[in-house]
């Protein structure tokens, strides 16, 4: 690491975070394959060496955008698992939450995402530990439902799927039914109540 500079947390998160949205910008001309870290500096403006001070391959920079905003949508999620409220309302600010933060930079996301495919299958599987993660503290706020009555006896991990395929159309749509926020709630709505005339009274 670069000496003489004090080193905290905070200080090294944002000095990475800057490298890597530059480094991002070429990548997303060139593609990832054909960028190289020695590309990466003369674009910054920094020598090759201080890149590895940072980062200790190319991979780790896609990796830590990737990673940025879901340890942002985990850390936040925690915060509403806490909280007061019944687990569909708690569900509920989980994903508008994570919409936000999706509807944030929305191009950037899917383009981090595309350029996510080509990395080693070693390497996403570091991401995918952290996004499973996540799902799993969705599937315990389902399980919590579950025992306190609040939903029928379910597969927690097949209902985890499918809110968050809610929240993927809603991104991906090329026809959308009103706001992104109003489509979220109106399939929320669709999983939480059920599409039969009687399914309430059930």
């Amino acid at each position: 690491m670069p000496k003489g500079i004090p080193l905290t947390d905070d200080f090294l998160l944002e000095k990475r975070l800057a490298i890597a949205h530059a480094a991002a910008e070429l990548i997303f001309q060139q593609g990832y394959n054909e960028t190289s870290v020695n590309q990466i500096a003369r674009k910054i403006g920094i020598g090759k060496s201080t890149i590895y001070d940072y980062f200790s391959s190319k991979d780790e920079i896609i990796l830590l955008l990737l990673d940025e905003p879901l340890g942002e949508v985990r850390s936040r999620a925690e915060e509403i698992k806490a909280e007061a409220g019944n687990p569909t309302e708690r569900l509920t600010r989980i994903l508008e939450m994570h919409l936000d933060v999706l509807l944030r930079d929305k191009a950037f996301i899917f383009k981090l995402s595309f350029e996510f495919q080509r990395l080693p299958l070693d390497v996403q599987a570091r991401h995918e530990g952290k996004r499973q993660a996540y799902q799993d503290l969705l599937t315990r706020l389902i399980e919590d439902g579950i025992k306190d009555g609040s939903f029928r006896p379910v597969d927690p991990g097949i209902a985890v799927k499918i809110l968050l395929s809610v929240l993927s159309s809603v991104i991906l749509t090329a026809r959308p039914n009103g706001t992104p926020l109003e489509m979220l709630k109106g399939g929320l709505d669709l999983i939480f109540k059920g599409l039969e005339q009687g399914a309430l009274a059930n």
